[in-house]
C-alpha cells in the first residue's frame, strides 16, 4: 500500500469536513445558530416590503416650435435591509388628462440565463435615481398646454407598472405593482 495516498486521501477527509463545518455554520443551508447568532443575510426577506417609487423631477426643453425633450427623473428608495434588484418601469405621463409620453426604463428578467443588463440593483436602505428622456411632438391636443409644457409650469400625472426582485440565500421574492404619481 502506498502510504502517501493514504495521507493525501486523509488530508481530503479533513479538508472536505472542514468545508462542510464552515457551510453549515455560515447559515446556507440552516440557521447557522451555534451561538444565538443569525447567519449572514439570513433574515434580509422577513417583512420585505415594496419599492418606494416617487417622480423626483419632470422637465419639458423646448428642441423648436414642434418638438421638446420631455425628461422624467424617477427616485427608488429600497426600505428593506437586502439588495433589490428593480428590474423595469413601464410608465406614462399625461398632463390635463392627455397622454404626452410613453416610455421603458429597464428590462424584465426572464429566468437565470438573462442578461442583466438594464437592471438596477438599489442596497438596502439606499436609492436610486432613473432619468428618462422621450421626444415630443407639439400637436393639436396638447397645443393649448405646450406653452406650461415648456416653461416648466405643467402638472403631470404619471402612472405605470415597475418591476422588482429580492434574493436571499436560496429565497426570492418579487412582483409588479402598478403605481399613480403627481408633480409638483
Amino acid at each position: 500500500m502506498n502510504i502517501k495516498a493514504i495521507y493525501a486521501a486523509g488530508g481530503a477527509i479533513a479538508a472536505v469536513a472542514i468545508a462542510i463545518f464552515l457551510v453549515i455554520s455560515s447559515g446556507i443551508f440552516g440557521n447557522g445558530n451555534f451561538h444565538g447568532q443569525v447567519g449572514f443575510n439570513q433574515n434580509a426577506l422577513k417583512d420585505a416590503q415594496a419599492i418606494k417609487l416617487s417622480i423626483k423631477n419632470i422637465s419639458g426643453k423646448q428642441i423648436d416650435n414642434k418638438t421638446a425633450n420631455i425628461q422624467v427623473v424617477f427616485d427608488a428608495y429600497n426600505p428593506n435591509r437586502g439588495t433589490v434588484i428593480l428590474e423595469a418601469i413601464s410608465y406614462n405621463v399625461f398632463v390635463n388628462n392627455i397622454r404626452l409620453i410613453s416610455s421603458d426604463i429597464g428590462a424584465k428578467l426572464e429566468g437565470f440565463v438573462a442578461s442583466q443588463e438594464g437592471v438596477f440593483p438599489v442596497i438596502g436602505n439606499g436609492t436610486v435615481i432613473l432619468k428618462d428622456t422621450q421626444l415630443l411632438h407639439r400637436n393639436n391636443l396638447i397645443a393649448d398646454r405646450w406653452s406650461k409644457i415648456v416653461d416648466g409650469k405643467a402638472n403631470y400625472v404619471v402612472n405605470g407598472t415597475y418591476s422588482y426582485k429580492q434574493t436571499s440565500s436560496i429565497q426570492a421574492t418579487g412582483e409588479d405593482r402598478a403605481f399613480r404619481l403627481t408633480y409638483p
